[in-house]
């Protein structure tokens, strides 16, 4: 059985080690967990939909956050399949999921 922990701002799921059941049920967790998106990549992607066009710094100011944490959550959003860049500085973003 997963052993389910509270902690500061969330939960720690512990999975052990048991055979098919363990490993389905960790496969499982850890898919839902990678799939997951802050509430400022989710604001990334509306904004990319409505203006695929727009640069880094566009995006910073309308987030009002620095122009290096944009590039850490496009880089994640890239990571994780939801977006790519085509092009390059006159490109635009491309909403793959």
């Amino acid at each position: 059985m997963p052993e389910f922990k509270n902690i500061s701002d969330g939960f720690q799921v512990t999975v052990f080690a048991g055979g098919q059941i363990g490993g389905q049920i960790g496969g499982q967790i850890g898919g839902q967990i990678e799939n997951t998106l802050t509430e400022k990549q989710q604001e990334i992607l509306e904004i990319i939909e409505n203006n695929p066009h727009i640069n880094r710094k566009q995006l910073s100011q309308m987030l009002q956050i620095y122009e290096s944490a944009v590039s850490k959550h496009l880089d994640i959003l890239k990571k994780k399949g939801f977006i790519e860049r085509v092009g390059k500085t006159r490109g635009y973003w491309k909403i793959k999921k």
